[in-house]
């Protein structure tokens, strides 16, 4: 059987999966080796011979002494260290393990070997605290485990004080030792992990042994770097992999939702392929370009189509202290995704998949053919015009079906019901592998998604007219320790794209689908063509069964290769690192477009049976061919950056951190002409130094020099400094010794950043426009053709520079309680100036076709966030409940427009997205009402219209009145409730999700009934005014039977309030217990299901509040998962 173009599309994509899939094998069997070839590259260094005499010095000098002996690093805290302990003793060709066992256990000191690095920790001081009876000769026996509870074979373990005794694990992770009597303590040490001591307390004595972290610290994700939590002194929030993954979704940004203070999500569509999420940091700030910068692993790229599950962390930066260094692109906020990386330890193996059900959360409902005649009917009452066709039997007919012919005269079409499914079905398939040794790390993820829309009749034809996506999604990400001090990142990534769609887009269909009457066209004539009428709109139906498809592929590929030298013999803290980051996509849609034909049927009997005997009448001829045209481009990106990197402490309490950054950059787009293929280019340097002292007292200075192309030389670079500062109280004496406050931080911020993204390209120029029609005509030729002069279409301005925000920014971070109560908290205002903006105030007779942009525009910002976490354990039970909560208001302050005389005319003094119309009073009562009011011109009304107020007070209602409202549509307040709950092996996880503060329109003739040939919604019928219900407080005015020029325009009371609170994600999971899996030899088998957009609270009902432009087309999907994840 021949197969179909999307089968032969689907079986390639297949094969392409299978060749990622055997290349990827080929990199995981390499890093394998590679694994085992290095697993005891940490116990070689151990193994050093040392020689050394320690004569009463201090134990710190000691510890840098050894360090120059054996040729190693060693890193760790200033606390950890005392510098009141001293050394006196003496070593000869001893091993350095044992050195350091020696001399730093004790003190309390733990060491772990991290590649060429042995780090320094404080270890529990209740072991030693307790004491102990002494037991009799025993033999201790035992297994030791990671905390996945696999087995760990080859851990050594020795007695402590008596370093001659020791044993190591078998393959199983079991040992046996004898101890002497007065044995009281176990040593626990192997590679990759921290080492451990055990109190002997019986003769069995199991141990888990934790993984080393690859920090010395907690430490949160910042600008071009890492820093301790400790020493940030900007605003910044951050969520890990663990919370991202519950939200089942093809978009990573639809993730976010909820998360993350201060971060505004809005999805406009459902559609597979383009449903993901607008994102803005703290609300809106400008009215040109408000999008925030996006950086995935340090680079400029979209995040729409990564997997959740290669990501480590999102984090987004808010103030100038956190955002400076982005200098140029940073005013709007930041985003940092960082992906995961391998960490030393054996191959870890997980694989998850899920299977989904996808429903729309919520489609307008209108009124069927009956109905909606019905109030027809009452519209031409009210307009006093000939209502004699719709008599009661002639309505009835839409309902009745006692005759084949009424069927189709008579149509009474649910379009909703009749051309979308109930639900479609998504699933995704994730496999990754992460490991490594001291000197490789490697994680290489592999994942395929396939979403499927909601269009009946995808197997009608030949081809596929359904909306489907099909991703396939490769990331390896490497790290190599080439030597001592040098060491190597590579990190690849493929996104292989295959979409289908009806060739009539989304932003069509859906109108036509909520717009066409249900009495206009049956489904399909009695013969199966296409119904249609002269001068109406298309049968949805016909648009999308019938007019073709579409495909789109897509192919985006990034690249990232960069080394780190640390250069000690330089000076100890520096080092040096340089990337290279190249990203190429390309693409190739396909549209096959038919031409198809639409006929009338008609029958003079509609009592007749025999359909056989109608009429067809031909309104529209087409050929039925597939066309086929081809749209293919691409694009491609290379950034270079080097860094200057300076880490250290002196005297244990003077910190200094530093970073000098240069990056330049270019970018080829998918130009349509000669300027716009011109490669995009940008460079800067930035800077940070962060000195902390003594822990308490942390200042820290950032600034960012960048240049754009976008300005003429001498405007092009901009400078962009912040300067921040913390005071960690809970550090100072009257505090250090608190049990109820934990961290009590202060921060504080202020500093420029800037923008220069939202003006076209090369601005500063003019542009002209020679012959054709352009420009005067010098007369015209004997043949008739004229003589056309030069126009200029486009003038510039030489002075064009960035767009600046000046932010300050104040906080405070809590933890009380044993960190169980946690609080932040930050109070903002950002002041943005020389906004580019179009020149109002330039009159149009000076005879400029296109005015030129200028840095004129002022807008302040300002609000605060809140975020409020408890943790209670109860043996088994683990509760956290966290609140958030995020407030921002702004006000135009200048816009480079005339000074109104009518002021609420002007943008002013009015905020960001501030609707704009006529202000309601209400319904106008009776006739009395009409003739005590204002008159109003824009037609004859009646009781049950709309009555507005003369905000000039003339005395009359004209478009004069119209004017900014006061109200947004954009939203002011995001919220979010979180509840994670544990017990045993059961997971239950919440997320509510809400907005307040923002208006929506319920306006055009989605919503106006009989503003033009449309579906009328269910609502009017039992909340219009009508006679029967004069009520001045109805829901809609009084019905017409063609548009109301008083009625149908945007005034208040079509402005609906667009608060909601969403049960945005439920997850409920189970985990099988240890001791089963152990059996099997996994690490994890965990089953789950969840559920995103589950119920929404809100006033609107008519639509979805978030969307952003009223009914918007392809709706919001409610999803229902299934998944299972499995690690081995």
């Amino acid at each position: 059987m021949k197969k179909s173009l999307y089968e032969r599309r689907v079986l390639y994509h297949v094969l392409l999966f299978m060749k990622y899939s055997s290349a990827v094998f080929l990199i995981i069997c390499s890093f394998f080796s590679i694994a085992n070839a290095n697993r005891s590259y940490g116990q070689k260094i151990l193994n050093i011979p040392v020689t050394v005499t320690l004569d009463k010095v201090r134990l710190q000098d000691a510890i840098e002494q050894i360090s120059r002996t054996a040729n190693i690093k060693l890193a760790y805290q200033a606390e950890v260290i005392s510098p009141m302990v001293f050394v006196n003793t003496s070593f000869k060709k001893e091993k350095l393990g044992k050195v350091l066992e020696q001399i730093l256990f004790p003190n309390h000191i733990n060491y772990s070997v991290v590649g060429n690095t042995i780090i320094l920790k404080k270890q529990p001081q209740k072991i030693r605290e307790e004491v102990l009876e002494k037991k009799p000769d025993r033999i201790i026996r035992g297994t030791v485990l990671d905390t996945a509870g696999m087995t760990l074979p080859g851990v050594s373990v020795r007695v402590a004080g008596h370093k001659e005794l020791g044993t190591v694990t078998d393959i199983n992770g079991k040992y046996q030792l004898q101890v002497p009597d007065d044995a009281l303590i176990l040593i626990f040490s192997y590679v990759g992990y921290v080492s451990r001591e055990a109190k002997i307390n019986g003769t069995t004595l199991n141990v888990v042994l934790k993984e080393v972290k690859s920090d010395l610290s907690e430490v949160v994700v910042v600008a071009y770097g890492t820093q301790k939590k400790t020493n940030v002194t900007g605003s910044i929030a951050a969520v890990t992999t663990k919370d991202l993954i519950r939200t089942p979704t093809a978009s990573l940004t639809n993730s976010l939702a909820g998360r993350l203070p201060g971060l505004v999500t809005i999805q406009n569509s459902g559609e597979p392929g383009t449903d993901g999420s607008t994102l803005y940091i703290r609300g809106f700030g400008t009215y040109q370009g408000r999008s925030p910068l996006i950086l995935v692993d340090g680079i400029e790229n979209a995040i729409d189509r990564i997997d959740a599950n290669e990501v480590e962390s999102v984090s987004i930066l808010k103030d100038a202290g956190a955002t400076a260094v982005y200098g140029m692109k940073g005013a709007n906020g930041v985003v940092l995704v960082t992906t995961k990386r391998g960490k030393i330890g054996k191959p870890v193996i997980s694989l998850t998949s899920q299977l989904s059900s996808q429903s729309p959360v919520r489609l307008p409902e209108y009124l069927d053919s009956f109905d909606a005649l019905t109030l027809f009917r009452e519209a031409l009452n009210n307009d006093g015009l000939n209502a004699n066709l719709y008599t009661d039997e002639y309505l009835n007919k839409f309902r009745d079906r006692s005759m084949p012919a009424y069927e189709y005269l008579y149509p009474n079409v649910d379009w909703h019901k009749e051309l979308l499914k109930k639900n479609s079905l998504m699933n995704q398939t994730n496999l990754n592998v992460s490991g490594g040794s001291g000197s490789a790390r490697y994680f290489v993820s592999m994942s395929y998604l396939n979403q499927d829309g909601l269009y009946k009749y995808e197997n009608l034809n030949d081809y596929n007219i359904n909306a489907t996506m099909n991703k396939y999604n490769f990331r390896s990400n490497i790290d190599v320790d080439i030597t001592k001090h040098l060491s190597m990142e590579l990190n690849l990534s493929d996104v292989v794209r295959d979409r289908n769609y009806p060739n009539e887009s989304a932003s069509d269909f859906w109108p036509q689908l909520r717009n066409t009457p249900p009495y206009l066209y049956p489904l399909s004539n009695p013969d199966g063509s296409i119904p249609g009428q002269k001068d109406s709109p298309p049968s949805p139906y016909g648009r999308l069964t019938q007019y073709g498809y579409a495909r789109m592929f897509e192919n985006t590929l990034g690249a990232i290769a960069g080394f780190k030298l640390d250069m000690p013999f330089v000076t100890p803290g520096l080092s040096f690192r340089t990337r290279f980051a190249f990203d190429a996509q390309s693409y190739r849609n396909i549209t096959r477009q038919r031409n198809y034909s639409t006929y009338k049927f008609s029958m003079a009997d509609d009592q007749q049976m025999d359909l056989t005997k109608g009429q067809y009448t031909e309104i529209t001829t087409g050929d039925g061919l597939l066309g086929f045209t081809v749209n293919a481009n691409g694009s491609r990106k290379s950034t270079y950056e080097a860094y200057l990197n300076y880490d250290r402490v002196f005297n244990e309490k003077h910190a200094f951190t530093g970073m000098i950054r240069y990056n330049q950059s270019q970018s080829f787009t998918n130009g349509g002409d000669a300027i716009a293929a011109l490669p995009y280019k940008q460079l800067g340097l930035v800077g940070r130094v962060n000195y902390s002292y003594d822990r308490k007292y942390v200042l820290e200075f950032d600034a960012g020099y960048n240049g754009s192309e976008n300005f003429k030389k001498g405007h092009r670079m901009g400078f962009f400094p912040a300067v921040s500062a913390s005071w960690i109280i809970s550090n100072e004496a009257f505090l250090s010794n608190s049990k109820t406050f934990n961290l009590v931080k202060l921060r504080g911020s202020i500093g420029t950043v800037g923008v220069d993204n939202s003006v076209g390209r090369f601005a500063y120029l003019s542009t002209w426009q020679i012959g054709n029609t352009n420009g005067y005509k010098f007369g015209a030729a004997s043949d008739g053709n004229g003589y056309s002069g030069a126009q200029e279409s486009a003038t510039g301005n030489e002075f064009l520079t960035w767009e600046r925000a000046r932010k300050t920014n104040i906080g405070l971070d809590l933890e009380l309680f044993n960190s169980s109560l946690v609080f932040t908290g930050d109070v903002f205002q950002e002041k943005r100036s020389q906004i580019l903006t179009t020149a109002l105030i330039i009159p149009e007779v000076i005879g400029v076709q296109s005015l030129p942009a200028i840095n004129a525009g002022r807008v302040s910002n300002k609000g605060f966030e809140a975020e409020l976490t408890w943790r209670k354990k109860i043996g088994n039970h683990n509760l956290m409940l966290r609140g958030a909560y995020s407030y921002s208001t702004n006000n135009i302050d200048y816009a480079a427009e005339p000074n109104y005389k009518l002021a609420y005319k002007g943008k002013k003094d009015t905020q960001i997205f501030e609707a704009y119309g006529l202000t309601a009073l209400g319904l106008f009562k009776d006739q009395a009402d009409i003739d005590n009011s204002a008159v109003q011109q824009f037609g004859k009304v009646q009781p049950g219209d709309i009555k507005y107020l003369d905000r000039n007070g003339d005395g009359v209602i004209n478009s004069q009145d119209e004017g900014y409202l006061g109200a947004p549509t954009a939203i002011k307040s995001v919220l979010s409730f979180t509840a994670s709950y544990t017990y045993g092996q059961f997971d239950l996880n919440i997320l509510f999700q809400g907005a307040i503060g923002g208006k929506r329109w319920l306006n055009g003739v989605s919503a106006w009934a009989f503003a033009d040939n449309t579906a009328v919604l269910a609502d009017y019928m039992t909340g219009r005014y009508s006679p029967q219900n004069p009520d001045p407080n109805a829901r809609y005015p009084r019905l017409t039977s063609a548009d109301n020029a008083n009625n149908n325009r945007n005034s208040t009371f079509w402005l609906k309030s667009s608060d909601y609170l969403r049960l945005k994600n439920v997850e409920i999971g189970y985990t099988l217990p240890k001791s089963l899996l152990t059996k099997i030899r996994l690490n994890n088998i965990r089953v789950f299901a969840n559920g995103t957009n589950l119920y929404t609270w809100d006033k609107l009902k008519v639509f979805d509040p978030e969307l952003p432009d009223g009914f918007g087309n392809y709706p919001q999907q409610r999803v229902i998962n299934f998944g299972l994840n499995i690690a081995m």
